[in-house]
C-alpha cells in the first residue's frame, strides 16, 4: 500500500525513494539540511544517509526513537499529506518535532522520560479526541449558536501538524484518535490525513481512526474515506421525523443523513454507531424507533444524556432523560429487560457503557447510553480533547486548556511535552456539571470538538 508518496513496511518502517540514490531526499536539500538529517515527508521522520546503488532509503517515524532535537522544514511540496491551506497563509515556521521530554523539576538533566500520558489521580490517556474544524453545515441547538464567528483557516493544524501530533500522542500511550468537529468532512482532502493516521504505530499495533459526522456529506465521502484506512464511523441522529430532525439541527436533510449511514455499510465500514441526544419532550417517545432503525442498519445506537453547554443557554434541565430513563425506554420499546453487555466489558475504550436486549425478538441486539450527568465516567476518564485551532482540554466541562498549537509551532521540542505534563498535573477529579444547568463551559461545545 502506498502511504502518502511512502511505502509503508510491515516492520513499521516507513521508506521512501530519493531523486537519486546518491543524495539526500529532495525536502532535505532544500532546507540545506546535512544527511543524515530531518526529513519532512510525513511529520518528523529520520532516514540513513544513502549510498551509491542502496536499496531505498528506511524512514522511521520519529516517535519510535529518542533521537536529538531537530528542525522540520515547513512544507511547501506537493506531499500528499499537506492540506488545502497554504503554508504561507499559517504565519507558522518550522514545524518542531513533538517528541522531546518535559524538564524535571530539580533534575540535573533537565529532561524526564514522558513515556505515559497520566494525571496526578493515574487515569492514562488512551484516546484522542481531534476536532478539524470549527465549521458545521448544521447548527444543532444543543451544540452550535445560529451565529457563531469561525475562526480563520490559517489558525487551524495543518494535517502535517496532525500527524505530528498524534504520532507524538501514540508513542505516549494513546491507543485510539476520534476526527470531530464542527463537521470532519468539510475538511477538504480528508482522505489524506485518514491515509496518514492509519498507519501510525501505537504500542499495540496500529492506531485506531474514527470519525463522528452529521452523516449529510457522508454518501460523498465515505468511498475515498473507506479507500484511504477508514473503517469506523458514528453519525448523530436525533429524530427520524423529517420535521423533528430539521427542527433540531436548524438545517438537516434527514433523507441524506439516511443514505449516508446505508451506504458506509454497503461499501464495507465494519463499525457504524449511531449517537442520540435523549431529550424529553422531543425525542424521548422515539428512542426504541432509533434502536430499531440502527439495528437494522447493523450499527449500534448509542444515547447521550444532555449536558448544559454555552452557559446553559440551551439546556433545560426538565429536558434531560437520565441513562436509566433511556435503558428502561428502550427495554419498553423491545418489551423485554436490558442487561450489561459482557462482550467488551460494560463500558469500552470510549465514554459509552453497553448493554444489550436480554430476549424476546430483539435478544442480544446492543446499545449503549453516554450518562455525564447522572453515570458520570470522570473516575475512570482516559481522554484528552484537541480543538480544530490546536487548544488542548483536559475536560470537556471546564474552560481550562493549553496552546499545543503554539508549543508545536515554537520550534522547541521540549514545547509539547512540557504543556502536557503541566496540563495532566492539574487535571481536576471530574466535572462540574449540575443538574440545575449550572456548571460547564463558557463556550459552545463547536468550539472545545465533540
Amino acid at each position: 500500500m502506498n502511504l502518502l508518496g511512502l511505502g509503508a513496511t510491515s516492520d513499521g518502517l516507513i521508506r521512501h525513494r530519493p531523486a537519486s540514490a546518491t543524495s539526500s531526499c529532495s525536502r532535505c536539500r532544500r532546507a540545506k539540511l546535512p544527511s543524515p538529517a530531518v526529513c519532512g515527508k510525513v511529520a518528523s521522520l529520520m532516514h540513513d544517509s544513502p549510498t551509491s546503488g542502496s536499496t531505498p532509503e528506511r524512514v522511521q517515524l520519529a516517535v519510535l526513537s529518542d533521537r536529538p532535537a531537530g528542525t522540520v522544514a515547513s512544507r511547501r511540496d506537493n506531499s500528499p499529506v499537506r492540506d488545502s491551506t497554504r503554508d504561507s497563509d499559517r504565519g507558522a515556521g518550522a514545524v518542531a518535532s513533538p517528541m522531546a521530554n518535559p524538564p524535571a523539576s530539580g533534575s540535573s538533566t533537565g529532561r524526564v522520560q514522558l513515556s505515559v500520558l497520566s494525571d496526578r489521580l493515574a487515569r492514562e490517556v488512551r484516546y484522542l479526541r481531534l476536532s478539524l474544524t470549527d465549521r458545521c453545515n448544521y447548527r444543532c441547538t444543543y451544540c452550535m449558536p445560529e451565529r457563531v464567528e469561525h475562526v480563520r483557516r490559517s489558525e487551524l493544524l495543518s494535517f502535517e501538524e496532525i500527524v505530528a501530533l498524534v504520532s507524538a500522542f501514540a508513542r505516549w500511550g494513546v491507543e485510539r484518535v476520534r476526527l470531530t468537529g464542527g463537521e470532519p468532512t468539510l475538511r477538504k482532502d480528508l482522505e489524506r490525513l485518514v491515509a496518514g493516521l492509519v498507519q501510525i504505530p501505537t504500542r499495540r499495533g496500529r492506531l485506531g481512526v474514527a470519525m463522528t459526522t452529521n452523516g449529510e456529506r457522508l454518501e460523498a465521502v465515505a468511498g475515498a474515506l473507506h479507500a484511504a484506512g477508514l473503517r469506523e464511523v458514528t453519525v448523530s441522529i436525533d429524530s427520524l421525523s423529517p420535521e423533528r430532525f430539521r427542527q433540531i439541527t436548524r438545517r438537516g436533510n434527514l433523507g441524506a443523513v439516511v443514505a449516508g449511514i446505508a451506504h458506509a455499510r454497503r461499501i464495507g465500514f465494519t463499525a457504524i454507531k449511531l449517537n442520540t441526544v435523549a431529550i424529553r419532550g422531543f425525542n424521548d417517545d422515539e428512542l426504541g424507533d432509533i434502536a430499531k432503525f440502527a439495528w437494522n442498519h447493523h450499527a449500534v445506537p448509542r444515547f447521550i444524556e444532555m449536558m448544559p453547554m454555552s452557559e446553559g443557554q440551551l439546556f433545560v434541565p426538565g429536558e434531560m432523560m437520565s441513562a436509566e430513563q433511556i435503558r428502561r425506554a428502550i427495554s419498553l420499546a423491545t418489551q423485554a429487560p436490558v442487561e450489561a453487555d459482557d462482550g467488551e466489558g460494560v463500558r469500552g475504550l470510549g465514554p459509552a457503557s453497553y448493554f444489550r436486549v436480554a430476549s424476546g425478538p430483539f435478544a442480544g441486539r446492543r446499545f449503549g447510553t453516554i450518562g455525564a450527568m447522572t453515570e458520570n465516567f470522570c473516575g475512570s476518564c482516559n481522554r484528552l480533547r484537541v480543538s480544530a485551532t490546536g487548544q488542548v482540554h483536559g475536560c470537556l466541562a471546564h474552560d481550562d486548556a493549553a496552546d499545543l498549537k503554539a508549543a508545536l509551532r515554537s520550534g522547541d521540542e521540549l514545547a509539547v511535552p512540557a504543556l502536557l505534563h503541566t496540563l495532566l498535573a492539574s487535571k481536576r477529579d471530574g466535572h462540574d456539571f449540575a443538574l440545575d444547568g449550572s456548571g460547564g463551559p463558557r463556550k459552545a461545545m463547536i468550539t472545545i470538538g465533540g
